[in-house]
């Protein structure tokens, strides 16, 4: 009966990564999108300004654990280099401050994009 359907998950928020001095935090829609991947690879475009994901292999050139099965439905990277890199990209200082980017979830790349020209500053 529920042939041609695919599972759809009803996750809360919007699929959005959070970025602060503490680190670059994915939001839970984020992660379910991205299909609890454990490791993914980063792409950074500095012309247009733009931060991508994509999901991968742990054997791959380039990946990075993404999430942790054992931990709980967040993740957040701590790497001092690309919060410095985005702060170049986006000149902007993140201390004290934490900047929202919604991102677009490809499903045929299983990547996600966040476009860092559209960053909104959050209140604490």
């Amino acid at each position: 009966m529920l042939e041609g359907f695919e599972l759809y998950n009803m996750t809360t928020g919007t699929a959005s990564i959070s970025i602060s001095e503490n680190g670059v935090g994915f939001s839970k829609a984020t992660v379910m999108k991205m299909n609890k991947c454990e490791y993914a690879r980063v792409y950074i475009d500095r012309e247009n300004k733009r931060l991508a994901i994509q999901a991968t292999e742990q054997n791959t050139d380039g990946a990075v654990q993404f999430f942790n099965r054992q931990k709980s439905g967040s993740v957040r990277w701590n790497n001092k280099e690309l919060l410095k890199t985005l702060a170049q990209i986006m000149d902007c200082d993140f201390a004290k401050k934490v900047y929202k980017v919604d991102g677009d979830y490809y499903p045929d790349e299983n990547a996600m994009v966040f476009d860092l020209k559209k960053a909104e500053l959050q209140t604490r």
